[in-house]
């Protein structure tokens, strides 16, 4: 059996960072990250939009919104210190008509309320520019909202844990956990593993790996999403969004940018029944374009291509909705060593950086006595 301080399960953004952060706090444990896939960052973190969001739209007490407008800052930070294309481009946020003000005007106070930075409503001379390329009646600027590069961020943190000298198992995917007085057994097809605790980082598989735990008032939904890439011009510098989903199930189809400078439209938002990324429906195209026609003026739609899918790992709690992050410790859970970080959804790539020093705190409140 082989005998470890600390585990990580889940190779993705967050499960990397996660390591990288228990690391710094505690120099002399022995960790480990276990992933399931031949790849890193293989699901969540590769298949998002790469926004840095602000924090406009999370509750004032919620982790999304703490954890979102303290990644944001990070993410810069570490972009400058680690060349990692980012780009601090803003967004703009619209309301097409009459009945859509009320909404955005609801976002707008929800954003002044998070003390979100560099947030102004745009002027009409400015509103006069943006009816050039899309219809709007009213917008907002959000001045911190920004991209960067996910293939670069996925290096970045897989080569952090290597220089940390951190192992990164991969093709280990845990079949089984069980308890043993004060520590916790892991079972992969290769390895038993004794650790004194453990972080299930799994994202979409989290809800999994806590039934092996024995815990049972969390279940997943999945929300998938379809990207489209756009081989035309906007003459727009900043990110353009529309009001979200009322529900917040997605933030509405969108643009943004890949590092080369073209455009993506998306995602649009659809549950399903289980993790897969084929596009099958051909209709589904027609349809975001249809969307993306009610916003955008001069669409050449022959230039609108589907490009990829991903999938939000989202959670009820006992049969409801719950909106907020997940994450959960000893002392709420009752296990001894056991941590969680479920239903990280959208803006978790955003809070990754902000939520790995959280649990890495977290673990030497709790778990660890140095």
């Amino acid at each position: 059996m082989l005998q470890l301080d600390g585990v990580i399960v889940g190779a993705g953004i967050l499960g990397m960072l996660t390591g990288i952060e228990i690391s710094k706090s505690f120099s002399d444990l022995d960790l480990a990250i276990l992933e399931k896939e031949k790849f890193v960052g293989e699901h969540s973190s590769s298949r998002n939009s790469g926004v840095l969001h602000a924090g406009l739209y999370y509750p004032f007490n919620s982790f999304k919104r703490r954890f979102c407008i303290e990644g944001n800052n990070l993410w810069y930070e570490l972009g400058e210190k680690h060349k990692i294309d980012v780009k601090k481009c803003g967004k703009y946020l619209i309301a097409i008509n009459e009945d859509e003000i009320y909404f955005l005007e609801k976002v707008f106070n929800q954003a002044k309320k998070n003390n979100v930075k560099n947030i102004s409503w745009v002027n009409a001379s400015d509103i006069k520019e943006l009816k050039k390329i899309i219809n709007v009646k009213k917008a907002f600027f959000s001045g911190e909202t920004g991209v960067i590069d996910l293939g670069q961020v996925i290096k970045f943190t897989e080569d952090l844990v290597f220089k940390r000298n951190i192992p990164l198992l991969k093709e280990h995917e845990v079949l089984n956990i069980r308890k043993n007085n004060k520590k916790i057994i892991v079972e992969t097809k290769d390895e038993v593993i004794e650790t004194k605790f453990l972080v299930n980082a799994c994202g979409l598989d989290s809800i999994k790996i806590r039934k092996r735990i024995g815990l049972k008032d969390l279940e997943e939904y999945f929300v998938k999403g379809y990207y489209l890439k756009y081989s035309g011009k906007i003459e727009c510098p900043s990110l353009i969004y529309p009001i979200p989903d009322q529900k917040l199930k997605g933030l509405g189809i969108h643009t943004s940018f890949d590092s080369d400078g073209s455009i993506r439209f998306g995602p649009n938002a659809f549950e399903v029944n289980k993790i897969d990324y084929e596009i099958r429906d051909d209709d589904i195209k027609n349809k975001m374009i249809e969307v993306i026609s009610k916003i955008y003026k001069n669409i050449d739609e022959k230039k609108l291509q589907l490009d990829y899918s991903g999938i939000r790992s989202k959670i009820k709690h006992e049969g409801q909705y719950y909106d907020d992050f997940w994450i959960k410790g000893p002392r709420e859970l009752g296990i001894p060593g056991y941590f969680e970080l479920c239903g990280i959804d959208s803006p978790g790539f955003t809070a990754s950086p902000a939520i790995s020093r959280f649990i890495a705190s977290k673990i030497k409140d709790e778990c660890l006595n140095f």
